[in-house]
């Protein structure tokens, strides 16, 4: 049938020709659709309890639906400097048809924080309510209205509005409750925005009408978020003016809209530049073996159509992953392998005196051989695609098809092209060297074979693996500003969150509770923020309102105290009077705060790190703060005991759950790979002996590959270890080459199948290499690692190929 298939192609080349570039065509158009993904809940794997629920709060509660403009200084000023500049960015930030909701300020017009003043006492502890009560009698007043007096020291309308709606500090206490849970952004009533500690730093957060990884929606908004501060910065302000230069600013851009538009083109870019150079390497390679610019054609043209075609195809499902930067890399130099062997057999067999149609044929049975290598690799990387991993599971979908196209693509176009192509003597290329070695010094390889296979198999024992999901985060400009935002502005990151979800909020809210109370009783030096600091449940505020109750105050003998002892420290009259109209509904144990109420006042930006109203109903999280390892345990033992509807999620626990999964996961990948594999083979062969002959350089290979790699310190994340299943295919590939040569086209001798093959091998290799070394350069570090573990392991399985087994089997004929 292959006979027939290569003789077809020749005869009917302009027909191939024609389909070719048709194919070209269609394929151009879907690549120019093709987008990607550089959301990090891709990376994760699709179940697992931690993981999922880590997935659910990235998308509720992260960051990737707002962005976060800084405001930055030099050193020596402050954010107040620029307040009129700031200001006007977030007036016209307001108007942009792209943002939804802007918050700029805790006192803003946007917040009616009357509303939880008058309830501020619900929201203290249970420790703090005496305390609180307490400053209500007379006798505490003076102490109290003292330190307010001190604040006005400093001349601000925000301290003067904060006195006069706080005389008596109860306030300060809910600051204290709400910063010892790190409820809020920096949360200082006497600054205007959220500053950071050395005010240089001010931080505005807006939510976008799109959700991000949309990129023609990213570029949009960060082209209106340009024009916002080319506007605000072409009006000065009348004191900016005055003062003849302006305080510079610098404004910055951070959160999942920049991460994903700089992924956007990150992986775009180094699609193209992985793509060129890995092209360009291996055909400078081919070039250089062949000295025929033909030969270079044959190689470019079915592995540029196929790598576009398969592209193009992928991208009909929907963006891709950062793993297809390095795909079509990885594609080329897998795939030139048969243009290669194949062509080197063609030419092989037209030294031997046959017409082109004639050696086409004869070259059938490299043909086939060159076919299964290419299943087996394909087999392999599709064996990926049962890995709980996206970003693998679109690696082994796209390479897989890939290296099929290029199977087919090869076998009908290096006939035809040879067709148009001018006759011409091309010296076949040869390896007598490699064939004398080995049957000169056949034992001798076994001996030293064995003897690596001993120390670096004891060596690989010390290979480090890091199953952590950091290592397997995209690092761009924008991920670092993100960090030092969250640094500056104690933004949540890398905590423990606990997740319910369910359709009645005050269930939720009390299991919070309680596993909020257990945690500071049980662990009292973690850091707890729970819903209580914001919206506590039913049952707590009825304990408040009761403990109000109790205390029986007549809100009018409070009033005249608190003017009386106003007066006597030297406050004018009337100066508290926000505080005494708001007084009545302070004192009401009836009042009540909710989770509507919380909303329609415009407090929704202070609630929505803790409850979002989701497709299910509710979903509530609580941030803890472990410090050590042991800390996870006694957390996972007290939210079983005490909230068991909630899931305990955060980098920590999905690092332990993707550590526990790692082996059950490898091993399955691992396993159906083989199988693949050993199938495939042996369906060629037909021979067990055969069979296992073919993964003996695979197996030699690895351990030498790890042994290396532990050797020179290289530290494998997830990515790289489920993508060497791939290897198992590729590996075998050339001991493919060599035993069909040697036994199943008819039995040679080892010096001579070596001869002919080992160049075409060798150079098969050499492509491989270019290839997946263009992933080293890769600024995706799971793509960078992948690079040097591919080159370490193909170079150790090609030695493996061409000495080890050719001098196994020659010494096992001889003996």
């Amino acid at each position: 049938m292959l006979e027939w298939l290569l003789r077809l192609a020749f005869v009917r080349r302009r027909l191939v020709l024609l389909a070719a570039l048709g194919l070209l065509a269609v394929s151009l158009l879907l690549v120019s659709k093709v987008s990607f993904d550089a959301n990090i809940v891709r990376l994760l794997p699709r179940t697992g309890p931690a993981v999922s629920s880590f997935d659910t709060y990235l998308r509720h509660f992260g960051t990737f639906d707002h962005i976060y403009v800084l405001f930055e200084v030099p050193p020596g000023n402050r954010t107040s400097d620029v307040e009129e500049f700031v200001d006007r960015y977030v007036e016209q930030l307001r108007k942009a048809p792209e943002i939804v909701s802007v918050d700029a300020e805790l006192f803003d017009e946007v917040k009616d924080w009357n509303y939880l003043f008058d309830r501020e006492l619900l929201l203290l502890g249970s420790d703090q309510v005496p305390a609180a009560l307490a400053r209500f009698d007379p006798a505490n007043m003076g102490a109290e209205l003292a330190r307010s007096r001190s604040l006005l020291t400093v001349s601000s309308p925000e301290v003067k509005a904060y006195v006069q709606q706080d005389p008596l500090g109860l306030l300060s206490l809910l600051r204290d409750r709400l910063g010892r849970g790190r409820a809020l952004v920096d949360f200082d009533p006497t600054q205007k925005g959220y500053v950071s500690r050395d005010g240089r730093s001010r931080l505005v957060m807006a939510k976008p009408v799109r959700p991000p990884f949309d990129t023609a929606f990213c570029k949009r908004l960060f082209e209106r978020l340009a024009r916002v501060e080319a506007a605000a910065r072409s009006a000065p302000a009348e004191a900016d003016l005055e003062a003849g230069l302006p305080t510079p600013v610098t404004v910055q851009v951070a959160g999942g809209y920049r991460l994903a538009l700089e992924a956007e083109r990150v992986i775009r870019r180094e699609l193209i530049v992985n793509s060129l150079s890995s092209l360009a390497g291996l055909l400078l390679l081919v070039l250089i073996a062949f000295r025929s610019l033909w030969v270079v054609l044959y190689g470019a043209v079915p592995l540029v159509l196929a790598a576009l075609f398969t592209l193009g195809v992928n991208g009909l499902a929907g963006p891709l992953s950062p793993v297809a930067s390095g795909s079509a890399g990885m594609l080329f130099g897998l795939g030139v392998d048969g243009v290669v062997l194949l062509y080197l057999r063609y030419l092989e067999e037209r030294a031997n005196g046959f017409g082109a149609q004639d050696a086409l044929g004869r070259s059938a049975g490299t043909a086939g051989s060159v076919m299964l290598a290419y299943t087996t690799t394909a087999g392999t990387f599709f064996a990926l695609m049962v890995v709980d991993f996206p970003s693998l599971h679109d690696l082994g979908l796209i390479v897989g098809l890939g290296i099929l196209a290029c199977c087919v693509l090869l076998l009908v176009l290096l006939p035809a092209m040879v067709g148009f192509t001018p006759a011409r003597q091309v010296r076949p290329l040869q390896t007598a060297w490699l064939g004398r070695f080995v049957e000169r010094r056949g034992r001798a390889i076994l001996a030293v074979s064995v003897v690596l296979t001993l120390v670096l198999g004891v060596a690989a024992t010390r290979l480090r693996l890091n199953t952590s999901l950091e290592k397997l985060q995209a690092h761009t400009q924008g991920t670092d500003l993100e960090q030092e935002v969250a640094d500056r502005f104690a933004l949540p990151r890398e905590v423990v969150i606990a997740l319910g979800e369910g359709p009645q909020l005050d269930d939720l809210l009390s299991s919070a509770h309680r596993l909020a109370a257990a945690v500071e009783r049980e662990l009292p030096s973690l850091v707890v923020a729970s819903p209580d600091t914001v919206l506590p449940p039913e049952s707590e505020q009825a304990r408040r309102s009761e403990q109000l109750a109790q205390a029986r105050f007549d809100t009018a003998r409070v009033s005249a105290d608190l003017e009386r002892e106003a007066g006597a420290a030297g406050f004018r009259p009337g100066i508290f009077q926000p505080f005494l109209q708001r007084l009545p509904r302070m004192l009401d144990p009836s009042t009540r705060l909710t989770y509507q109420g919380l909303v329609e006042h415009g407090l929704g930006t202070l609630l929505s790190r803790y409850v979002i109203s989701g497709p299910q109903g509710y979903i509530v999280a609580v941030y803890l703060y472990p410090k050590t390892p042991g800390d996870l345990d006694r957390l996972a033992a007290l939210g079983a005991g005490t909230a068991p509807s909630f899931h305990l999620t955060g980098l920590p626990f999905v690092n332990r759950e993707l550590a526990a999964r790692f082996m059950p996961q490898f091993a399955r990948g691992m396993a159906l790979g083989v199988l693949i594999v050993a199938l495939l083979v042996y369906v060629v062969f037909r021979n067990v002996r055969d069979t296992l002959l073919a993964f003996l350089p695979t197996v030699v290979g690895f351990v030498w590959s790890a042994g290396l790699l532990a050797l020179f310190g290289v530290e494998l994340d997830l990515f790289s270890l489920f993508a060497a299943m791939t290897f198992i295919g590729i590996a075998t590939d050339y001991a493919i080459y060599v035993i069909y040569r040697h036994s199943i086209e008819g039995t040679r001798p080892m010096r001579a199948v070596l001869t002919a093959t080992g160049a075409g091998v060798l150079l098969a290799c050499g492509t491989t290499l270019i290839g997946f070394g263009s992933l080293i350069n890769s600024s995706y570090g799971p793509l960078r690692s992948f690079g040097v573990t591919a080159i370490t392991t193909i170079a150790t399985c090609l030695v493996a190929a061409l000495l080890t087994l050719p001098a196994l089997l020659q010494e096992t004929r001889r003996s």
